[in-house]
């Protein structure tokens, strides 16, 4: 599989390019923290997130950040380098605090689901002691019907809502496998 256009291969990884005139862009200008500690521009963040979203998993990953008019006296490349990488693992943190409250979430309506579902279907079953005729089968259904849609919700959330922590997770441990490089200079020319 040949890179999109958008990227280029170098060494053997696909190099995710941002592109800066000055290593403030990189930063979050409303965050007062040093620099090391400082949020990534949100802007950035999308970018690379989506960047390793879009190359195919099979395929290591390299960032590369080229900074064209960097004033002098320069912030340390190493600087830049753990500010990213404080970034991401903080991120990762985050998601996985909300992957626990999501999975724990699901339990406690689980068991809401259940019970609901258990007084529902009790409630079909007494419904049987009513007299023969149609009114008696439409409670009775109804009451079943009530029962398993009460559990929708809390299947929903354990089968299916949890997707998409577990894809942001993945590419924020793309990111964050991946070496993280800075130039100073032009930016690099792609290959069309």
């Amino acid at each position: 599989m040949t890179a999109p256009t958008r990227y280029r291969v170098e060494d053997g990884r696909w190099c995710i390019d941002l592109e800066v005139r000055h290593s403030r862009q990189l930063f979050d200008t409303r965050d007062p923290a040093p620099f090391r500690e400082r949020d990534l521009d949100a802007g950035a963040v999308q970018y690379l997130l989506t960047s390793a979203q879009e190359i195919p998993r099979a395929r290591p990953l390299a960032v590369v950040v080229t900074i064209s008019e960097e004033p002098e006296p320069r912030l340390p490349a190493t600087v830049i380098v753990e500010a990213v990488r404080s970034h991401f693992l903080y991120e990762g943190e985050q998601i996985e605090r909300r992957l626990r409250e999501h999975l724990r979430r699901g339990q406690l309506i689980l068991g809401v689901g259940l019970t609901a579902l258990v007084v529902f279907l009790t409630l079909a079953e007494l419904a049987s002691s009513l007299p023969l005729g149609h009114a008696r089968e439409i409670v009775r259904e109804g009451l079943v019907i009530t029962g398993w849609v009460a559990m929708w919700r809390p299947l929903e959330v354990l089968l299916y809502d949890w997707w998409p922590l577990i894809d942001e997770r993945r590419r924020v441990q793309r990111i964050l496998a991946a070496p993280v490089s800075i130039r100073y200079g032009s930016p690099t020319p792609r290959s069309v």
